[in-house]
């Protein structure tokens, strides 16, 4: 009993510490990214990119907020699996980047989005095989694609952009395909709930551009926490 407990206060204790390290570290490597990791092709990166001595984002209150949020997710994780735990860390820590990245500047970094791909060989073991995670970025790339084809089609501009494109192929390469399949419904749950949200508060503005990482970083936490383990027995089910 002993053992048990003490495994378990170690356990959570290197959860803390990987939290602290991950939430400052976020913080800290995105304000020195490359400047031109965040400018489009053909364009040269913005003064708030180029301007080194300031902070692209504040060390207050994102330091504290992530540490706590990598915390919590390498506590709960280290208590179930500590190999998958690492694995989704990582995963997780990628997208944050990406995320912030959308926010701020409305760019999707190619670097981090390979990064993002390379960081699935954490994955491999947990989902059905390299053919899954194949399947997987195909199936991102295709169905991201064909939205693409279709809001461009309707609106006569760019609906979903070239780096969302990406980004839903490297994460059906580190989720397989029930994992994309599983973010991009999140996806588009999260993002409706939240335009009906601004429409209620009328904040919302038309033709206003709206970032999807952000949404995709949420739903990829849920599912690699709380989803992962159940999504493709209740896909079966339903096919």
């Amino acid at each position: 009993m002993g053992m048990s407990v003490m495994t378990v206060v170690m356990k959570a204790l290197a959860g803390v510490l990987v939290g602290i390290l991950m939430g400052n570290g976020a913080v800290y490597l995105f304000n020195r990214m490359p400047a031109k990791w965040f400018a489009d092709y053909g364009e040269e990166p913005c003064e708030e990119l180029l301007n080194q001595d300031g902070q692209r984002l504040k060390s207050y209150p994102w330091k504290f907020v992530f540490s706590m949020l990598f915390a919590a997710i390498a506590v709960y994780g280290f208590a179930r699996d500590w190999r998958y735990a690492i694995a989704v860390l990582c995963i997780l820590w990628i997208l944050l980047e990406i995320a912030v990245g959308d926010q701020k500047y409305r760019i999707i970094s190619d670097e981090l989005v390979i990064l993002l791909a390379v960081s699935s060989i954490g994955m491999a073991r947990y989902v059905n095989g390299w053919k899954d995670m194949l399947m997987g970025a195909l199936a991102g790339f295709l169905i991201m694609g064909f939205g693409a084809l279709i809001g461009r089609m309707a609106y006569h501009k760019p609906a979903v952009g070239g780096g969302d494109i990406k980004l839903f192929a490297a994460v059906g390469l580190t989720g397989g395909l029930y994992g994309m399949f599983a973010v991009f419904i999140l996806t588009a749950l999260l993002s409706a709930g939240h335009l009906v949200y601004r429409i209620a508060r009328r904040t919302a503005r038309k033709g206003q551009a709206v970032p999807m990482a952000p949404y995709v970083f949420v739903s990829a936490l849920i599912y690699f926490l709380f989803l992962h383990d159940y999504m493709g027995i209740w896909l079966q089910t339903w096919i």
